[in-house]
């Protein structure tokens, strides 16, 4: 069997993690959403406290800061793994985009 089956199955696993983050986010969003729907049809008045107890408020700065150094680290981690394999062009194929999605979320937090 070939040497490159472990780093591509962990940054299978790796990818699984962000995208199974990223899809119950996104329910998360939609329930409160619906929620909010619902609450409005019924007659209901939206108020900042309401917002903030479902958890509807934007993410500050720090969670963007955060998200980013989390995505830095992971492509970093992802390109010394294709390093340590000899075969950097693989790390870099699964390193880039969490590397450049990190340097966005770390350049939004210094914007705001």
């Amino acid at each position: 069997m070939s040497d490159l089956w472990i780093p591509i199955t962990g940054m299978i696993c790796i990818a699984a993690v962000v995208l199974t983050n990223l899809v119950l986010s996104a329910r998360h969003k939609g329930q409160v959403h619906q929620t909010l729907q619902q609450h409005l049809s019924n007659g209901g008045q939206l108020s900042v406290e309401l917002l903030q107890q479902m958890g509807a408020t934007p993410s500050g700065w720090k969670t963007d800061l955060r998200k980013g150094l989390i995505l830095i680290a992971l492509g970093l981690a992802c390109l010394a793994a294709g390093a340590v394999v000899n075969n950097a062009s693989l790390g870099m194929v699964f390193g880039v985009f969490p590397l450049f999605t990190g340097l966005a979320f770390c350049i939004a937090a210094r914007i705001n």
